[in-house]
């Protein structure tokens, strides 16, 4: 389609879809009159440079819905304008909702932050821990392994058959190999 200055708006929207020259004709024309509207119905001066935008993406999008029968050119041009400045203010309104409901919120507290800590401490450890637990002496490692399943050192000299002194003594000296590797794999690290 040969373009010039004289082609009808309701010509050039039916071709935006597939013709550029067409699209660009169409925009230079009318940009002003969408910023214009734009600028009546935003906040801020990125707010319109958004809406007009996405507006003329929006258009590109939806010409071939255009039907000449039903209104003027720019009529079905500012009813896609009115729709994309609605949905920008109604993002705009949530963003602003959600930032006033976190406003003045840490969103840690200072325990959460420091159990997080702790949380990503033992992750790290978690490796080195299985190894020293499967290197150690099994008798040592059975016991602190069904402490930390929630068994308490009574329960665990029940099921393993061994007097509550024994089970507290291999206890202690789990935790301390394990405590004394975990510092030394601690500290290579780095």
């Amino acid at each position: 389609m040969a373009t010039t200055p004289t082609v009808e708006d309701a010509e050039l929207l039916v071709a935006l879809p597939h013709d550029i020259d067409a699209f660009e004709i169409f925009y230079r024309r009318h940009v002003g009159r969408i910023s214009a509207y734009a600028a009546r119905h935003c906040r801020s001066a990125a707010d319109v440079a958004d809406v007009v935008a996405q507006t003329f993406v929006r258009l590109f999008e939806v010409a071939d819905r255009y039907d000449p029968s039903r209104g003027a050119p720019l009529a079905f041009v500012f009813t896609v304008a009115a729709n994309v400045a609605r949905d920008h203010q109604r993002s705009a309104k949530r963003q602003r909702r959600l930032v006033f409901r976190l406003a003045g919120r840490d969103l840690l507290d200072a325990d959460e932050t420091e159990r997080i800590e702790t949380a990503i401490d033992a992750a790290r450890a978690a490796p080195a821990a299985r190894d020293v637990l499967r290197d150690g002496p099994e008798d040592q490692s059975t016991v602190l392994r069904m402490v930390a399943d929630g068994a308490s050192t009574a329960q665990v000299a029940r099921r393993l058959g061994i007097s509550p002194g024994a089970a507290r003594v291999r206890l202690f000296r789990a935790r301390r190999r394990v405590r004394r590797q975990l510092t030394c794999h601690i500290e290579e690290e780095d």
